[in-house]
Formats: C-alpha cells, structure tokens, sequence
C-alpha cells in the first residue's frame, strides 16, 4: 500500500514563518524591519523548503504562503506591500511578542547547540499572584516553550547564561515582572535535567 504524504497545516507554516524572521532579527538582519528593504515571499519559501516538500506545486505552495503571510498581517507583525506586481514582505513590529518569543528561542536552541556547559544552572523562579493566575500559566507554558526544564512547579532552569533572554521575557509578559534570576553552582537532583538537557556524559 502506497504511504500517505502527510498535509503540511496552515499553524506550521506559520511557525515556519515567526521562525524565520526570529532568526533574521537574531542574525541582524535590521533590512526586514519597517520600509528598509523587506523580503520576498520566494525567500521565505526558500527556508521553509522541507516543510513544503509535501505540497506538489508551486503554485499550491505559494497560494499556502500568501494565506498565513496575510493572516501575520492581520495580526499586526507582518506589512506586505506590492511593488512592480511583487509582493514585498516588512517586519511591522519587532517587538511583537510572537516575534520576541521565536528570537529568544532561536538564541536558546544555539546556545544549547554550540555552547560548552560549565555545570552552572541558570534558575528563573517566580510567585505570581493567584488572582493572575491565567498569566502565571502563561508564564510556565511560555518557558517550557522556549526550552527551560521545569525543575519545580514555579521553578524553571537552562544550562547556560540567558539573563538578556529573561529580561525580554518580562518585557513581552505581563506577569514576567514577577521573574527572578539566579546562577546556581549546584542543584539538588540535577539528573533528570541535566538527561533534559543532553548532558549526561
């Protein structure tokens, strides 16, 4: 029996998409942001290669794109423009929190990849009200997201220095202002995270 290809989903595409600008914001590239240039779509669709490999036409795959680029748009991150019968792709807002989430993220993921562990523990805590408590929830899916290992249940920690990332959490988090950050030498426990975390030797 021949194998189904699997449909590639619109919220993938535009993982793909948050994906790619959080690692041009990271890499510098300042030409995505307002008018100083933009993109185009076929440059996104460039680095969302393997993600699209299972739709069969272009034209599918740009029908595909253009949908969750406008979608982006709607929601305030992205500005798409037409020049000379093309379509130009701006970053609107930087600072919007999706696009901060993926930045911080894809800073993380390089860390973890490319960094040597010291065997410190960068511990994020925080005691948010009860009465915010849908903020508090926020707060630990957001860092479980990002990558951090739940060490306790408002205690969260990465293996290497994220203090900038952590600052820029409480600055797209509301109930971020409750955070606190601290360098452990050593932490009770440590095997089930340092497993997490691929340190195990």
């Amino acid at each position: 029996m021949k194998k189904r290809t699997r449909l590639v989903k619109y919220g993938e595409i535009s993982k793909g998409v948050l994906t790619y600008f959080g690692d041009a914001l990271m890499a510098g590239y300042s030409s995505i942001e307002g008018r100083r240039g933009g993109i185009s779509p076929m440059m996104i669709m460039g680095y969302l290669e393997d993600l699209l490999k299972s739709i069969k036409t272009d034209q599918e795959k740009n029908r595909k794109l253009l949908r969750v680029l406008k979608n982006l748009e709607k929601q305030e991150i992205l500005d798409l423009q037409e020049k000379d019968g093309k379509v130009i792709v701006y970053l609107k807002n930087k600072n919007h929190p999706k696009i901060v989430e993926y930045s911080i993220k894809n800073i993380l993921e390089f860390k973890k990849k490319e960094k040597k562990w010291n065997g410190k523990w960068f511990l994020v805590f925080f005691d948010v009200p009860e009465i915010q408590r849908n903020k508090r929830d926020y707060l630990r899916k957001l860092l479980v997201r990002l990558g951090f290992y739940q060490y306790q249940k408002s205690v969260y920690l990465f293996p290497y220095e994220c203090e900038k990332e952590v600052t820029l959490i409480k600055k797209i988090v509301e109930g971020a202002k409750y955070m606190k950050y601290i360098i452990a030498e050593k932490i009770e426990d440590e095997t089930n995270a340092k497993a997490y975390f691929k340190l195990l030797s």
